[in-house]
Protein backbone atom coordinates (compact mmCIF):
# COMPACT_ATOMS: atom_id res chain seq x y z
CA UNK A 1 0.00 0.00 0.00
CA UNK A 2 1.03 3.61 -0.27
CA UNK A 3 0.16 6.56 1.31
CA UNK A 4 -1.35 10.13 -0.18
CA UNK A 5 1.77 11.79 -2.29
CA UNK A 6 1.80 14.92 -3.92
CA UNK A 7 4.59 17.30 -6.08
CA UNK A 8 6.52 17.82 -3.44
CA UNK A 9 7.95 14.79 -2.04
CA UNK A 10 11.31 15.31 -4.67
CA UNK A 11 11.35 19.05 -3.13
CA UNK A 12 11.07 18.14 0.60
CA UNK A 13 14.21 15.55 0.04
CA UNK A 14 16.26 18.54 -1.80
CA UNK A 15 15.23 20.63 0.65
CA UNK A 16 16.26 18.22 3.66
CA UNK A 17 20.12 17.52 2.07
CA UNK A 18 20.50 21.15 1.28
CA UNK A 19 19.53 22.76 4.49
CA UNK A 20 21.58 19.86 6.17
CA UNK A 21 25.21 20.89 3.90
CA UNK A 22 24.48 24.41 4.84
CA UNK A 23 23.81 23.95 8.53
CA UNK A 24 20.43 26.25 7.28
CA UNK A 25 16.97 26.85 8.49
CA UNK A 26 14.06 25.64 6.55
CA UNK A 27 10.96 27.85 5.17
CA UNK A 28 11.95 31.52 6.59
CA UNK A 29 10.07 34.46 6.22
CA UNK A 30 12.03 37.24 3.62
CA UNK A 31 11.76 40.00 6.15
CA UNK A 32 7.84 41.62 5.95
CA UNK A 33 7.43 40.12 2.49
CA UNK A 34 5.10 37.62 2.28
CA UNK A 35 7.81 35.30 0.42
CA UNK A 36 9.01 31.96 2.52
CA UNK A 37 12.57 31.09 1.76
CA UNK A 38 12.59 27.53 1.45
CA UNK A 39 16.33 27.56 2.88
CA UNK A 40 18.53 30.43 4.66
CA UNK A 41 22.12 29.11 5.59
CA UNK A 42 24.23 30.08 8.53
CA UNK A 43 25.45 33.31 6.09
CA UNK A 44 22.00 34.65 5.89
CA UNK A 45 21.93 33.54 2.14
CA UNK A 46 19.10 31.77 0.26
CA UNK A 47 18.90 28.55 -1.00
CA UNK A 48 15.69 28.19 -2.80
CA UNK A 49 14.44 24.61 -4.61
CA UNK A 50 13.01 24.45 -7.79
CA UNK A 51 11.67 21.31 -9.34
CA UNK A 52 9.70 22.55 -12.38
CA UNK A 53 9.42 26.64 -14.06
CA UNK A 54 12.29 28.62 -13.18
CA UNK A 55 11.01 31.71 -13.78
CA UNK A 56 8.53 31.01 -10.87
CA UNK A 57 10.78 32.36 -8.88
CA UNK A 58 12.01 35.49 -10.72
CA UNK A 59 10.24 38.12 -8.60
CA UNK A 60 11.20 36.65 -5.31
CA UNK A 61 14.98 36.47 -6.35
CA UNK A 62 14.82 39.81 -7.69
CA UNK A 63 14.28 40.99 -4.04
CA UNK A 64 16.87 38.22 -2.30
CA UNK A 65 19.25 40.10 -4.97
CA UNK A 66 18.40 43.98 -4.37
CA UNK A 67 18.32 42.80 -0.42
CA UNK A 68 22.52 41.85 -0.80
CA UNK A 69 22.03 38.29 -0.12
CA UNK A 70 23.14 35.59 -2.48
CA UNK A 71 21.01 33.03 -3.63
CA UNK A 72 21.75 28.90 -4.86
CA UNK A 73 18.62 28.07 -6.90
CA UNK A 74 18.59 24.60 -7.29
CA UNK A 75 17.27 22.61 -10.20
CA UNK A 76 16.93 19.00 -10.07
CA UNK A 77 16.48 17.19 -13.98
CA UNK A 78 15.08 13.32 -14.31
CA UNK A 79 18.46 11.90 -16.09
CA UNK A 80 16.73 8.88 -15.29
CA UNK A 81 13.13 8.08 -14.50
CA UNK A 82 11.12 4.79 -13.26
CA UNK A 83 7.25 5.26 -13.71
CA UNK A 84 5.05 3.42 -10.64
CA UNK A 85 1.51 2.82 -11.64
CA UNK A 86 -0.67 2.39 -8.66
CA UNK A 87 -4.15 1.18 -8.40
CA UNK A 88 -7.44 3.33 -7.03
CA UNK A 89 -7.12 0.78 -4.30
CA UNK A 90 -3.50 1.99 -3.50
CA UNK A 91 -1.39 -1.33 -4.67
CA UNK A 92 1.24 -1.21 -7.21
CA UNK A 93 0.49 -2.80 -10.54
CA UNK A 94 3.45 -2.20 -12.33
CA UNK A 95 7.21 0.05 -12.49
CA UNK A 96 8.87 0.76 -15.42
CA UNK A 97 11.70 2.63 -16.91
CA UNK A 98 10.76 5.87 -18.90
CA UNK A 99 12.67 5.98 -22.30
CA UNK A 100 12.52 9.55 -21.58
CA UNK A 101 16.43 11.22 -20.54
CA UNK A 102 15.97 15.26 -19.18
CA UNK A 103 18.48 17.33 -19.85
CA UNK A 104 18.99 21.24 -19.32
CA UNK A 105 17.53 21.97 -22.86
CA UNK A 106 14.30 20.93 -22.13
CA UNK A 107 14.13 23.46 -18.79
CA UNK A 108 15.03 26.20 -21.20
CA UNK A 109 11.44 27.71 -21.65
CA UNK A 110 11.24 27.95 -17.89
CA UNK A 111 14.05 30.19 -17.88
CA UNK A 112 13.07 32.95 -20.54
CA UNK A 113 11.62 35.41 -17.62
CA UNK A 114 14.78 35.12 -14.97
CA UNK A 115 17.30 34.25 -17.36
CA UNK A 116 19.54 37.93 -17.27
CA UNK A 117 19.30 37.53 -13.23
CA UNK A 118 21.68 34.59 -13.69
CA UNK A 119 24.44 36.43 -14.69
CA UNK A 120 24.15 38.64 -11.53
CA UNK A 121 27.25 38.18 -9.42
CA UNK A 122 25.28 37.04 -6.11
CA UNK A 123 22.95 33.86 -8.12
CA UNK A 124 24.33 30.34 -8.85
CA UNK A 125 22.12 27.89 -11.00
CA UNK A 126 23.14 24.13 -9.62
CA UNK A 127 21.52 21.97 -11.92
CA UNK A 128 21.29 18.23 -10.84
CA UNK A 129 21.34 15.60 -12.71
CA UNK A 130 19.03 13.04 -10.72
CA UNK A 131 17.58 9.40 -10.97
CA UNK A 132 13.87 9.92 -10.57
CA UNK A 133 10.40 7.48 -9.91
CA UNK A 134 7.15 9.22 -10.70
CA UNK A 135 4.06 8.06 -9.19
CA UNK A 136 0.90 7.84 -10.81
CA UNK A 137 -2.69 6.55 -9.33
CA UNK A 138 -4.88 4.93 -11.96
CA UNK A 139 -8.30 6.81 -12.45
CA UNK A 140 -11.38 5.25 -13.35
CA UNK A 141 -12.20 7.79 -16.37
CA UNK A 142 -9.42 9.97 -18.12
CA UNK A 143 -8.80 12.75 -15.84
CA UNK A 144 -7.50 16.73 -16.15
CA UNK A 145 -4.83 17.18 -13.31
CA UNK A 146 -5.44 19.64 -10.57
CA UNK A 147 -3.50 22.53 -12.87
CA UNK A 148 -5.78 22.33 -16.04
CA UNK A 149 -2.13 21.36 -17.82
CA UNK A 150 -3.38 18.79 -19.89
CA UNK A 151 -4.35 18.80 -23.52
CA UNK A 152 -5.40 15.38 -23.48
CA UNK A 153 -7.17 13.50 -20.95
CA UNK A 154 -5.10 10.24 -19.35
CA UNK A 155 -6.44 7.58 -17.10
CA UNK A 156 -3.80 8.65 -14.46
CA UNK A 157 -2.92 10.89 -11.83
CA UNK A 158 0.53 12.36 -10.84
CA UNK A 159 0.99 11.13 -6.88
CA UNK A 160 4.18 12.76 -6.81
CA UNK A 161 8.29 12.18 -7.86
CA UNK A 162 10.67 10.71 -5.18
CA UNK A 163 14.35 10.97 -5.49
CA UNK A 164 16.44 8.33 -6.14
CA UNK A 165 19.68 9.65 -6.63
CA UNK A 166 21.89 12.80 -7.56
CA UNK A 167 24.39 11.52 -10.18
CA UNK A 168 26.22 14.82 -11.00
CA UNK A 169 25.80 18.87 -10.42
CA UNK A 170 26.38 21.39 -12.95
CA UNK A 171 26.93 25.05 -11.67
CA UNK A 172 26.19 27.95 -13.60
CA UNK A 173 27.56 31.73 -12.02
CA UNK A 174 29.12 33.30 -14.74
CA UNK A 175 28.76 33.97 -18.70
CA UNK A 176 31.56 31.15 -19.07
CA UNK A 177 29.44 28.66 -17.60
CA UNK A 178 26.86 29.17 -19.77
CA UNK A 179 28.73 29.46 -22.92
CA UNK A 180 29.17 25.48 -22.70
CA UNK A 181 25.62 25.31 -23.37
CA UNK A 182 26.58 25.99 -26.78
CA UNK A 183 28.71 23.15 -29.15
CA UNK A 184 32.82 23.86 -28.75
CA UNK A 185 32.87 24.70 -32.65
CA UNK A 186 30.77 27.49 -32.21
CA UNK A 187 32.80 28.97 -29.26
CA UNK A 188 36.14 29.27 -31.58
CA UNK A 189 37.45 27.95 -34.05
CA UNK A 190 41.13 27.13 -35.35
CA UNK A 191 42.16 30.62 -35.18
CA UNK A 192 40.47 31.35 -31.46
CA UNK A 193 37.86 33.72 -32.22
CA UNK A 194 34.03 33.15 -32.12
CA UNK A 195 33.11 31.86 -35.88
CA UNK A 196 29.46 33.22 -36.94
CA UNK A 197 26.75 30.74 -36.93
CA UNK A 198 23.27 30.99 -37.82
CA UNK A 199 20.15 28.72 -36.35
CA UNK A 200 20.36 25.69 -38.62
CA UNK A 201 24.21 25.44 -38.09
CA UNK A 202 23.69 25.46 -33.95
CA UNK A 203 20.89 22.71 -34.26
CA UNK A 204 23.46 20.59 -36.74
CA UNK A 205 26.29 21.10 -34.04
CA UNK A 206 23.67 20.44 -30.85
CA UNK A 207 22.72 17.31 -32.65
CA UNK A 208 26.16 15.88 -33.01
CA UNK A 209 27.05 16.50 -29.39
CA UNK A 210 23.46 16.06 -27.52
CA UNK A 211 21.05 14.68 -30.24
CA UNK A 212 18.34 15.34 -32.00
CA UNK A 213 16.02 15.70 -29.25
CA UNK A 214 17.64 18.72 -28.07
CA UNK A 215 18.52 20.15 -31.23
CA UNK A 216 14.95 21.40 -31.44
CA UNK A 217 15.86 24.06 -28.18
CA UNK A 218 18.66 25.72 -30.97
CA UNK A 219 16.40 28.77 -31.16
CA UNK A 220 15.30 28.97 -27.87
CA UNK A 221 18.59 28.64 -27.17
CA UNK A 222 19.79 31.70 -29.40
CA UNK A 223 17.02 34.25 -27.76
CA UNK A 224 17.80 32.92 -24.38
CA UNK A 225 21.91 33.94 -24.49
CA UNK A 226 20.74 37.09 -26.67
CA UNK A 227 18.85 38.15 -23.59
CA UNK A 228 21.46 37.48 -21.56
CA UNK A 229 23.85 39.16 -23.92
CA UNK A 230 26.07 36.26 -23.99
CA UNK A 231 25.42 36.19 -27.91
CA UNK A 232 25.08 38.99 -30.08
CA UNK A 233 23.35 39.13 -33.79
CA UNK A 234 26.50 39.81 -36.23
CA UNK A 235 24.98 39.98 -39.35
CA UNK A 236 22.09 39.78 -41.46
CA UNK A 237 22.22 38.23 -45.01
CA UNK A 238 18.60 38.24 -46.21
CA UNK A 239 16.59 36.32 -43.98
CA UNK A 240 19.33 34.68 -42.79
CA UNK A 241 20.60 36.37 -39.21
CA UNK A 242 23.98 35.04 -38.08
CA UNK A 243 25.76 34.93 -33.90
CA UNK A 244 28.55 35.41 -32.45
CA UNK A 245 29.72 35.22 -28.94
CA UNK A 246 29.35 38.55 -27.51
CA UNK A 247 32.25 41.22 -27.25
CA UNK A 248 30.69 43.46 -24.73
Amino acid sequence: MINTYNESDLHASLKKIYALESNGKTEVCLDDTPWICDILDEDGNAIEIQTSNLSALTEKTEYILESGRKIKIVHPIAEKKWIELYGRDGILIHKKKSPKKATIFDSLRGMTQICPLFLHKNCTLEVLYCEITEMRRETENPAQTQNKARRHLKNWLPMGKRLEKITKKEIFSSKEDWTKLLPEGLRKNETGFSPLFRKTDLASEIEKVWGKKNARWSGLLIWILLKMKILEIAETKGRSKFYSLSHG
